[in-house]
């Protein structure tokens, strides 16, 4: 089915068998790792083309379960849905984990659900009958001991022959080895001498064991991972249903349910972008500070920040895109370029006040306002003219520049019109104020 892809679509592909995505060897997994060409290079995107593969593979006979997983790149990293069951207890960490597992199952979107402690091959699992253990006078270390010399063998003693030594290992005959029944009639020696047969303090029970054992901070964990329909829901979303429907402390007291992958990242890359603004904000704050020896004026100018983030939101409503990771960086870049008109404005109004002290204030803002027109629109038009290209994949598509050029391109062409409205009404409210508190200082004089 792969080899069927056209040519466009498909650069490479490799198989491995008997390993599984996460890195987990049974005889029983297999998986393909996929490379499409450049996204610019094709019609279809990578979700489109493992929707139509899904559609096929249902008719493949012989396979217990498919899982697709598209990786592309850039962050946040990891997958949609990853959540961790931690805890030590095996059998309460095994059931939380699939009623997760069912849970999630129930959610519109939610797709494509794997989890760490895959099947692996068949091994036999020694019970122990602790009653009769004691009764009996053996300890768990006991059976330990002794199963693990009749099938790994002890060495008990060796032989030189020339100027090697030749160690003598004592085990059960092969044939013993691979017959359960010889197991169950394993003699053990007590305190007492007496030999017990492992039948008498324990029962097997076969089945499929794990391919690994996962810890999280020192105890054993289960992950359960999964994709998401960015059409139909959210990382987050599915995240915060799962904690809501799950209580933790009443319910499943001893264990932690934990969230990785996509979600966390994305929390965290916000929580690191926030911090990133508030950086940038200081930044051009205290550099306007400098460049108009005012505390105040740097205010006039910042004003324009919020309308151009406000356009940016309006524009990815209107397109239907998410406001990701990559159009937040485009939105703190924008913080930088949106303050240019604003303080080109700026520092003409206060050069013609300078040169005109009697005339009045609206006449120096009518007058400034009009002679930066053309350079803030043209500056403006240029500007979006460049960026708009690249958001809509005109001459080649990007998909990680692409929203960082949206989120400028609109939020500048958003904020222009109305920092040539709103800067100029701002500069004449501060003049007034400023006139209010002058009269102040006369009359306490």
């Amino acid at each position: 089915m792969i080899k069927g892809l056209p040519e466009e679509e498909l650069e490479t592909f490799i198989s491995r068998i008997g390993q599984s995505s996460s890195g987990g060897r049974g005889e029983n997994y297999a998986w393909i790792g996929v490379a499409l060409t450049p996204y610019s290079e094709r019609t279809r995107t990578a979700d489109e083309i493992v929707e139509d593969l899904r559609q096929k593979v249902e008719k493949v006979e012989g396979i217990d379960k498919i899982i697709f997983m598209v990786e592309g790149g850039g962050p946040p990293a990891g997958r949609p849905v990853d959540l961790r069951v931690v805890g030590a207890d095996d059998e309460m960490r095994k059931e939380l984990a699939d009623r997760v597992e069912e849970f999630l199952k129930t959610i519109d979107g939610v797709k494509d659900l794997s989890r760490g402690d895959k099947p692996g091959k068949q091994q036999i699992e020694i019970k122990i009958d602790y009653e009769s253990l004691a009764r009996l006078s053996l300890t768990v270390a006991d059976v330990a001991r002794n199963v693990r010399i009749a099938y790994d063998g002890e060495v008990v003693t060796s032989l030189r022959d020339g100027d090697e030594d030749v160690d003598f290992r004592v085990q059960l005959a092969a044939v013993a080895r691979e017959d359960v029944s010889y197991l169950l009639n394993l003699s053990i020696p007590n305190r007492q001498g007496r030999l017990i047969k492992l039948r008498e303090v324990a029962r097997l029970e076969t089945g499929p064991g794990p391919t690994a054992y996962r810890h999280f901070d020192g105890e054993r964990t289960i992950s359960i991972v999964g994709d998401i329909d960015q059409d139909i829901t959210t990382p987050l979303k599915v995240i915060g249903a799962v904690f809501e429907h799950f209580n933790m402390e009443e319910d499943w007291p001893g264990l932690q349910l934990l969230v990785g992958g996509e979600a966390q990242e994305s929390e965290r890359a916000v929580v690191n972008l926030a911090a990133t603004f508030i950086i940038a904000f200081l930044g051009i704050y205290f550099l306007l500070v400098l460049l108009f020896n005012s505390f105040i004026q740097p205010f006039l100018v910042i004003f324009a920040i919020p309308f151009g983030i406000v356009g940016v939101i309006i524009a990815f409503a209107l397109h239907g895109e998410p406001l990701g990771f990559f159009a937040l960086i485009g939105t703190i870049g924008l913080a930088g370029v949106v303050v240019n008109d604003s303080l080109v404005l700026v520092s003409r109004l206060n050069t013609l006040k300078k040169e005109k002290p009697a005339a009045n204030i609206l006449a120096v803002v009518a007058e400034g306002t009009s002679d930066r027109l053309r350079a803030i629109i043209l500056t403006s038009l240029t500007t979006v003219s460049g960026l708009l290209p690249l958001a809509y994949g005109i001459g080649g598509t990007d998909i990680w520049m692409a929203p960082m050029a949206l989120a400028l391109g609109y939020g500048i062409a958003f904020a222009t019109p109305l920092t040539l409205v709103l800067i100029p009404c701002l500069y004449v409210i501060g003049n007034d104020i400023g006139r209010i508190f002058k009269r102040k200082e006369k009359v306490i004089l």
